[in-house]
């Protein structure tokens, strides 16, 4: 069964086609750009022009797997939801000369100094779209920075064991991905487990036929040897 997050498919098509060219040099920051660890904050996107002068209509962030407990805040105009790996925001339209903030509230976990990325995909009008999604290179940022946050703190979170089939979920999606950036497809643990599961079982017939072939061969050759003992 696929499972592919809405943010993993739309990064996929951002991929496959040219959206940056044309988009202003201002970036969507985050406000504050400092939080400290293990505990809730209230932070924002700020998006300060649309897509090429093009209104924006929705902003899909991927929750990154340092933070916790995250929940869209409500804007006047757009609707807020928290699903899965993504927050989203859809409406508007927000006008490429104004500005919006998108709040929301999160509990982060890592070390002091350690930058937490919220990948996001702003959409506008006429299937426009931006990606901010590249990570800093040291000092230098990129073209398309993806928001992110400095903790001023540490905390480690006590997360619990993932299960099988979260597990089996998590690798999917990421094989999932994989595969629709690359064009190329990418096998997943389940193709390995349901091939192994084929090959057990053509393994354990073929077994099985030779044990009743043995048998077979076994009782005609005794047949054969009563009779001659007999003759």
């Amino acid at each position: 069964m696929k499972k592919v997050g809405s943010f993993l498919v739309l990064l996929a098509v951002l991929l496959a086609t040219p959206v940056f060219a044309g988009v202003a040099s201002a970036h969507v920051e985050m406000t504050p750009d400092e939080a400290p660890a293990g505990k809730p904050v209230d932070l924002s996107f700020e998006i300060p022009h649309g897509c090429d002068g093009a209104a924006t209509t929705s902003i899909v962030v991927q929750i990154p797997k340092a933070a916790a407990d995250v929940k869209a805040g409500n804007v006047k105009g757009w609707k807020a939801t928290s699903a899965g790996n993504t927050l989203t925001w859809t409406g508007g339209p927000l006008p490429d000369h104004q500005t919006q903030d998108f709040p929301f509230t999160v509990t982060l976990y890592g070390k002091k100094d350690e930058n937490v990325m919220f990948k996001t995909i702003q959409k506008c009008q006429g299937d426009a779209s931006t990606a901010w999604i590249q990570a800093m290179e040291g000092d230098v940022e990129p073209e398309y920075p993806a928001p992110a946050v400095t903790l001023t703190s540490t905390a480690k979170a006590q997360v619990s064991p993932a299960t099988p089939a979260d597990q089996q979920s998590d690798d999917d999606q990421v094989a999932e991905g994989d595969a629709a950036a690359t064009g190329e497809p990418t096998a997943t643990a389940a193709d390995a487990e349901d091939s192994s599961s084929d090959d057990e079982g053509s393994d354990s017939k073929t077994l099985i036929l030779i044990i009743i072939a043995g048998l077979a061969i076994g009782t005609v050759a005794g047949i054969v040897v009563r009779a001659r003992r007999k003759q």
